[in-house]
């Protein structure tokens, strides 16, 4: 009669099942980060500017498809004063648009940008733009 030790083929499930376990938190992790969330913007949110800038940049954790996306320049009633979405080959995380001329007051940047990874990302903030 053989004796078989089951324990050891039990450790070696469960050592494997930690360790599918141990993957699908890193990936799951890993996909929930390549979201295109905003990380930078050029005027950022709450700046006061000297002057109306030419340009409203915004950069972003991951990939955007400029085709897809869309950013706005509005006054704090809703009217939009520009839209665009200006994307480069070279840097994929960044979208622009141009600014029209800018009188003194509060302005918001709204964003609706589809992520490489399929994901839509939106959001807003405001800048000032200084009397002189």
């Amino acid at each position: 009669m053989k004796i078989v030790d089951k324990t050891s083929s039990m450790g070696a499930r469960g050592f494997s099942c930690a360790i599918g376990a141990v993957f699908a938190i890193v990936l799951g992790a890993t996909s929930a980060f390549a979201h295109s969330f905003l990380v930078d913007a050029t005027p950022s949110s709450k700046e006061h500017v000297a002057g109306p800038p030419k340009t409203v940049k915004l950069r972003f954790g991951g990939g955007v498809e400029p085709p897809y996306s869309k950013i706005t320049i509005e006054t704090p009633d809703g009217k939009i004063l520009g839209e665009g979405n200006i994307g480069v080959p070279e840097k994929p995380r960044e979208l622009s648009v141009n600014a029209p001329e800018l009188a003194p007051g509060k302005y918001i940047v709204r964003y609706r940008v589809l992520s490489s990874d399929g994901h839509i990302v939106e959001g807003n903030y405001e800048f000032t733009v200084d009397a002189k």
